[in-house]
């Protein structure tokens, strides 16, 4: 009897310190996506901006160059907007981990010239892809805009799990 508890103790001994090696491991690539990967994905997305806009869209030689000489013509002034825009971001992340709502608000209504500046570039960088395009293709973009714009709709009244920032009710 004694033996037996012994050898189950360290079974669970051993268990339990797997367990805690398991958890202090690196995640790697194909575990899922875990707090840390999510920049990477973002990062990721970064260089191609507008990609939903052009789904479905079977591009020629000549709209791939045009619409890549229309990114490269925006890519200096989406950076530097970027970069204005993270302190602002930082002070409202900030302010949210430490529970401090009405800073965080503060923070957000204080971004707002950014926000829509950032907004007025994307416009224009649409319509200038959008003019890149032939006709047919012209009709596909204007129907994936207008589904990107529903969206965006429904996710600002918190359609998307009630994280909607246009929430009056919060």
């Amino acid at each position: 009897m004694r033996k037996t508890r012994i050898i189950a103790l360290v079974v669970a001994s051993l268990v339990s310190a797997a367990s805690f090696a398991g958890a202090q491991a690196p995640v790697t690539k194909g575990a899922g996506v875990a707090r840390g990967e999510r920049g990477g994905m973002r990062r990721e997305m970064e260089g191609r901006p507008g990609r939903a806009l052009l789904r479905g869209i079977k591009l020629s030689d000549a709209e791939k160059a045009s619409i890549k000489q229309v990114h490269e013509k925006y890519k200096a002034e989406n950076k530097a907007l970027r970069e204005s825009m993270r302190p602002s971001l930082q002070t409202v992340r900030a302010a949210r981990q430490k529970g401090d709502t009405a800073a965080a608000k503060g923070a957000w209504a204080a971004g707002a010239a950014n926000r829509d500046k950032a907004m007025a570039l994307r416009e224009r960088e649409q319509g200038d892809i959008r003019a890149a395009l032939t006709p047919e293709n012209q009709k596909l973009f204007d129907a994936n805009l207008q589904q990107m714009k529903q969206r965006g709709a429904e996710w600002a009244k918190g359609g998307r799990k009630g994280k909607g920032h246009d929430r009056d009710d919060r």
